[in-house]
């Protein structure tokens, strides 16, 4: 079972059309994680954490161009998130278990 944890309240629209995101206290927000409005509908993606350690703020990349939050409005996240995945790299060969053909 998931719970709605509030995550921060829009404090600006940027001229990209990013929303500027005012973490709440105790927030551990990640880059990746999606975000919803008080209905649940999908607002965006944490692109980034910007500012102080202690008083963070967060650019939300928006799902949808339409989409508009108003300034103090509230953006929630789902406890059942884990953040972003793990970083895919090149998947090392071994050499030992290369097949040769001989004569």
């Amino acid at each position: 079972m998931s719970t709605i944890i509030e995550a921060g309240e829009v404090i600006h629209i940027a001229k990209s059309g990013r929303l500027i995101l005012k973490i709440g206290n105790s927030i551990a927000l990640k880059s990746g994680e999606i975000l919803f409005d008080r209905v649940g509908k999908k607002v965006g993606r944490v692109t980034e954490l910007i500012g102080p350690v202690d008083a963070p703020f967060a650019s939300v990349l928006l799902v949808n161009a339409q989409v508009k939050s108003p300034k103090g409005s509230k953006l929630f996240r789902f406890s059942f998130q884990k953040g972003v995945p793990p970083k895919t790299g090149k998947k090392r060969r071994s050499f030992g278990k290369k097949r040769r053909r001989y004569g």
